[in-house]
Parts: structure tokens; sequence; C-alpha cells
């Protein structure tokens, strides 16, 4: 069983880092897009198959035997799907969304139409692969979350979805340094893709086989040194608070405003390398028509 968002995000919950909230409205929204995106059942088609799976599957990953939700009164109550929807705890309706999206037959038009209704009700909530985010910036989003991880996976590049995954997840809990560092870790996973090649290379000798291949051109050489002077320069900066001291006890972090650009960049490096990957690959010619069945 996967890590939902809950359990993703417990210290941040529990130091309230994160607090979710979905007003009433939206609420509505999400129950009936989930409903029309669900297997229905029943002599009437009444019963609703997709629910009861991911009440299922959210019971075990809870460790309960019924989920709970407000009522009136504001006590928590026992309650079905709906219910939790309606009035439940905002990041176990977020929980639910994943659990739903996963198993869902049409996963990326529903997340389309989540993402929707959450833009039109000024929420900050993205659901991109079955997985929630937190989102400050829609360029971040609709321009280089979205399409760099579709991509990526629609590729089967896997090491640096989740490297890349993890960079978002580590933005959204205010983990900067670790979101900087894993967006350095996807571009690298991606030149090796594009390389086709698992040996343990740098960042230089990786983009200077890239220039060579013709995959990248070289006038784009400078920008990916940019790239990894930036990545490295906010993890030194991180290290140095001080006039050449160490960190202390405390750990500090690199800026939210420049570990969101370092992650914006690398979506941006990673959706242009992977295209040119893509367009650099042989395809495979059909074969031609005959004008007679050769029987």
């Amino acid at each position: 069983m996967r890590f939902y968002f809950t359990k993703r995000h417990a210290d941040d919950l529990k130091s309230k880092r994160i607090k979710p909230y979905l007003p009433s409205k939206l609420r509505v929204s999400i129950r009936r897009i989930l409903s029309n995106y669900s297997k229905w059942g029943g002599d009437w088609d009444e019963i609703n198959e997709t629910f009861i799976e991911v009440e299922a599957i959210l019971q075990t990953f809870y460790g309960e035997e019924e989920l709970h939700a407000y009522d009136s009164e504001g006590k928590l109550v026992p309650t079905d799907l709906n219910g939790l929807i309606a009035s439940g705890y905002p990041a176990r309706v977020l929980d639910l969304i994943e659990v739903f999206c996963d198993g869902a037959e049409n996963p990326l038009e529903c997340e389309k139409e989540l993402n929707s209704v959450f833009e039109i009700h000024n929420s900050p909530w993205r659901v991109v692969n079955a997985t929630v985010y937190l989102i400050d910036s829609d360029y971040l989003q609709n321009e280089v979350i979205a399409k760099t991880q579709n991509l990526l996976r629609e590729h089967s590049v896997f090491g640096a979805l989740e490297e890349f995954t993890d960079a978002i997840s580590s933005l959204t809990g205010g983990r900067t340094k670790d979101a900087v560092v894993y967006a350095h870790k996807s571009v690298e996973s991606i030149m090796k893709t594009c390389l086709e090649t698992e040996k343990h290379l740098t960042f230089g000798k990786l983009l200077d086989k890239l220039i060579k291949s013709g995959i990248i051109p070289k006038y784009y050489e400078e920008f990916l040194v940019h790239f990894e002077k930036l990545a490295l320069g906010a993890v030194k900066e991180r290290n140095l608070p001080g006039a050449g001291h160490g960190q202390g006890q405390e750990a500090t972090e690199v800026s939210k405003t420049l570990a969101e650009f370092a992650v914006n960049l690398a979506g941006t490096i990673n959706l242009f390398l992977i295209r040119r990957w893509i367009e650099s690959r042989p395809t495979q010619e059909e074969p031609p028509e005959e004008d007679e069945v050769p029987f």
C-alpha cells in the first residue's frame, strides 16, 4: 500500500506547516466529479462500487473499522465516503482523492476536472499522477509539474519521475534544500536516460556526451551549466549561513523563492531534454500495404 497524503505529510500537518482547507462548495464539486468517474452497479445502477472500494482502502490505510466526519454539532461521527467528502477532515479528503485517482479508469481526465474546480474555487491544491500537491504558483503547476510528470510517466522514466516528485513534495513541506537536491538529481537522471546509460558520470560529463550526441545543441551548454551552478550554489548557501561558519545545531534551509525557481527550472529542462530525446529516437516504419491478400 502506498503512502497517501496524510502519511507523506504527517510532520507538516502536525506542525501546521500545511493547513488544508476545503470550502463546502468545493467539496460538493469534488463529490460530483468523483461520482461521475465512478463505476456504478446494482439492479438500477444505484450502488457506487468505486466508492465502496475506496472506502475499504481508506479503512485499511487508517486501521479503522469506520470512516468519520463532523456532524452539525461539530462531533466526529461514523460516516461513508459521501459524508467524508462533505464534512470530513480536509487532509483525509485529499487522501480520498489520491486513492480514487490511483484506481480510476480515466485518471487523467478525472484529475483535469478536479484541478479545474480547485482553480475555480481559488484553492491551492492540485492533483497530478494520483498525488495531491500544494501549489503556490500557477506556473509551477500548469506549465511545469503536470507536463513534466505526465511526460516522464508516459515514457516510463520512473527514476527521474520519483526524484522530481520528491522535489515537489520537499518544496511543499518546506524542505527547500532537499527540493533543490532532488530537482538536480532528476535532471541528471533524464540526462542518463537520453544517453541510455546507467554509469555514474558527473553532470559535466553527461552534458558533454549529450552535446556530442546531438540531442542538445552546443549553444545550450552554457544554460545547463548555469543550472548546475544554481543547484550547487543553493546547497552551499544553505551550508554557509555565516561568514564561513557551519550551520550550528539547527540546519538552515534554502529560501523558498530560490528553491521554487530551481524546481521550476529543473522541470523546464526535463521537458526540453525528454522531448529532444523522443525526437531523436528512430521511428518504426510501418510495413507497406499490399494490394492483394497473400493467400
